[in-house]
């Protein structure tokens, strides 16, 4: 789910070697993309987190590979077990990160937020490393392969050291092409943006306007925010069932004093305990009803709409979870 305030949005996109041109109205839903070819069940694979995947063909070349390196796995976009960014504290990062440059939240009276105010953390750090459009999809430390680590620990983006992939025995990839997911909601020069292809709703190729937050974090949930840490009459808040200072809190669900992938997490970076995007979202994919079942829409942990087979979610069932109301 995105609380991004959507205004409606008009495109007319050129795509050119796709065979596909057009304008379209933009048609934002909190769902999966019918036109995917992901089936959004099993694991990552199955998503568009699989930045690997090919929406139109089976295999082979795809039309991306202008616009990104293929390193054909899955894990290496966000993960590598050697040369991790030393700049950020997330697990085995293997990404470029925007190190915080973002308008955040500039009306904390109006909620009753003074004083709680942060940056992103970086468990939304991570998450922005994509979509907040500055910093390129293949935008990578650690290339598969002998010869791939860029010795770059710091995490700056490389343009040249990324051209350096499809040199490497012939690999699928581009040299001067590493685009971006793009502005928000499109918007902007879609020219080196992945928007060039994925911005025409109702098409073959999924919309990912949607996804694209941009670098304004004002019309978005509010991330980095320290959640309160007293309880009782007066405070609009859950308290959460477990809190390990230094390191998170969360919402024990079944009790078993385990964080698990379908319960939301409070991550403290130093402030105290905050809300993050990774509180309410799993990169990886949450099943909506056990396993085997579709993920719940936008990688939320908990659903905002139909219980899971443990009864866990419902109407407003993510907002909820902190928000006693």
């Amino acid at each position: 789910m995105s609380l991004k305030i959507i205004p409606k949005v008009m495109l007319s996109i050129g795509l050119v070697g796709i065979g596909m041109a057009g304008i379209g109205t933009a048609a934002f839903a909190d769902g999966w993309d019918p036109n995917s070819k992901a089936t959004n069940i099993g694991s990552i694979t199955n998503t568009r987190h699989n930045l690997t995947l090919d929406y139109l063909n089976a295999g082979g070349p795809t039309p991306m590979d202008f616009a990104r390196n293929n390193y054909t796995e899955v894990c290496v976009y966000c993960h590598t077990p050697h040369g991790a960014n030393s700049q950020i504290n997330a697990p085995l990062w293997n990404r470029t990160v925007n190190p915080g440059n973002y308008t955040v939240y500039d009306r904390p009276t109006t909620l009753g937020l003074e004083g709680r105010m942060n940056l992103p953390g970086p468990s939304s750090l991570t998450c922005l490393s994509c979509h907040d459009g500055t910093i390129a999809i293949d935008s990578i430390l650690n290339m598969p392969g002998s010869g791939g680590y860029g010795n770059n620990e710091l995490g700056t983006a490389d343009t040249t050291f990324l051209d350096t992939w499809p040199a490497m025995a012939g690999r699928d990839g581009t040299v001067g092409n590493h685009f971006t997911l793009g502005g928000e909601l499109g918007s902007g020069d879609l020219n080196s943006t992945c928007g060039l292809c994925h911005s025409t709703a109702g098409s073959l190729i999924p919309d990912f306007r949607l996804f694209m937050l941009g670098t304004d974090l004002r019309n978005d949930h509010v991330v980095g925010i320290t959640y309160p840490t007293t309880f009782g009459p007066g405070i609009d808040y859950n308290e959460p069932e477990v809190i390990i200072p230094n390191k998170w809190s969360f919402f024990d669900s079944n009790g078993n004093n385990f964080a698990e992938k379908d319960e939301v997490r409070l991550y403290d970076s130093g402030n105290g305990p905050a809300v993050e995007c990774a509180s309410c979202h799993d990169p990886h994919g949450i099943p909506s009803n056990g396993p085997g079942t579709e993920f719940i829409p936008s990688f939320l942990r908990i659903s905002n709409s139909t219980p899971n087979n443990d009864g866990i979610g419902g109407p407003s069932g993510l907002c909820l979870t902190c928000h006693a109301k």
